[in-house]
């Protein structure tokens, strides 16, 4: 993943790193559950570190029902514990947690091993479990959602339940008539691009993809670093050494709301960048300030680890993103294009104030 400058020779700036390669690419993936420890920590690392897309995992509960190899507590105590060793997991894959239940106690609990999702649901309050979960697509705005596992009989009733809606929000959450109250409180709807499933066999894949390259930044493979990760779940006697090796992820496309020439390329029809943002949007002034940003995007990438560098430039593409976010409010365009393309701009403007906190070297004290 290294440019420019960036050798393998150098002292690695691995907290600039982890800042700026979020630049390379819009692209956000949403990756749901049922646990902590659900996530597919192998190719969140590869998508997050290696290809710098904005990747998050949407858990349904805090794992209470399951066993505790470190301590006492079970139920809420172990649920706290699991919720904090997944904040502590996401930390060095980048990859954000979220969780559909909101408090100790709440009706999304971890009840122990479940038959079916239908008794899942029950329990759970479906109504309750998926207007959370359409709001989640609606905040969040996912290009591609994966589920961690398929609906099948042999699984887990929970990991079921979550699959399931996790299809069922493809279309909904696009849907205004789905929690309209959702709409009035000043959210919007939101079409998922791509709905993936973990494919049965490679046989059955539409999509394949090698996640096992080496990162000299990290000193380890993608898998490696999923795996270091997985040590934090401490409670639950995760992780494991693994050899740097090739290995593959195997994909199968349940879903699409976008139409490509390359059906089997995982981000074919979702524009990568602002350049391909470029290619799709019909005002011209907005299309040369795109590729222009872009252009000073990828050129911070490459000014790693020069921090001084990497600050001045940082500023000046925040300063341009503030800019073309005005732009494209005036623009005309289809308002589904514009809502996509300011929010993408947002995003942006967060990650290069990130960007600009670690190259300025400032530390906070509370």
């Amino acid at each position: 993943p290294l440019k420019g400058n960036a050798k393998e020779d150098i002292h690695h700036d691995v907290e600039l790193w982890n800042a700026v390669k979020p630049l390379n690419t819009t692209v956000t993936f949403l990756n749901t559950g049922a646990h902590p420890d659900d996530e597919r920590s192998d190719f969140l690392a590869y998508l997050s570190r290696g290809l710098g897309v904005k990747t998050s995992s949407l858990i349904a509960n805090r794992g209470e029902g399951g066993q505790n190899e470190i301590g006492t507590e079970l139920d809420n105590g172990l649920g706290i514990i699991r919720s904090n060793e997944m904040i502590e997991a996401a930390k060095i894959t980048g990859v954000k947690a979220y969780h559909l239940s909101e408090t100790t106690s709440d009706p999304i609990y971890d009840f122990g091993f479940s038959k079916s999702p239908d008794e899942t649901l029950e329990k759970w309050g479906e109504e309750l479990t998926y207007e959370r979960f359409i709001r989640f697509i609606r905040t969040y705005q996912p290009d591609i959602v994966m589920p961690s596992f398929r609906d099948v009989e042999s699984q887990h009733g929970h990991h079921r339940a979550i699959t399931i809606l996790s299809e069922q929000a493809f279309e909904d959450a696009a849907d205004p008539t789905v929690f309209p109250e959702q709409l009035e409180e000043g959210l919007s709807t939101w079409q998922v691009k791509k709905l993936y499933l973990p494919a049965e066999s490679e046989e059955t894949a539409t999509t394949s993809i090698e996640i096992g390259d080496y990162d000299p930044v990290y000193e380890m493979t993608y898998p490696q670093l999923g795996e270091e990760s997985r040590y934090m779940h401490k409670s639950q006697g995760m992780g494991r050494d693994i050899p740097a090796e090739p290995r593959q992820t195997h994909l199968e496309l349940i879903k699409e709301a976008v139409h490509t020439d390359y059906p089997n390329a995982l981000f074919a029809g979702i524009p990568y960048n602002f350049n391909e943002w470029a290619e799709i949007v019909p005002a011209k002034n907005v299309k040369a300030k795109l590729n222009k940003l872009q252009q000073k995007l990828d050129e911070i990438v490459e000014l790693y680890p020069d921090r001084e560098a990497i600050l001045s430039v940082s500023q000046s593409a925040h300063k341009d993103v503030k800019r073309i976010q005005k732009l494209v409010g005036k623009a005309k365009m289809p308002s589904n294009l514009k809502n996509d393309l300011l929010h993408k701009l947002e995003l942006k403007e967060e990650q290069l104030q990130e960007v600009s906190f670690v190259a300025s070297s400032l530390h906070v004290e509370m």
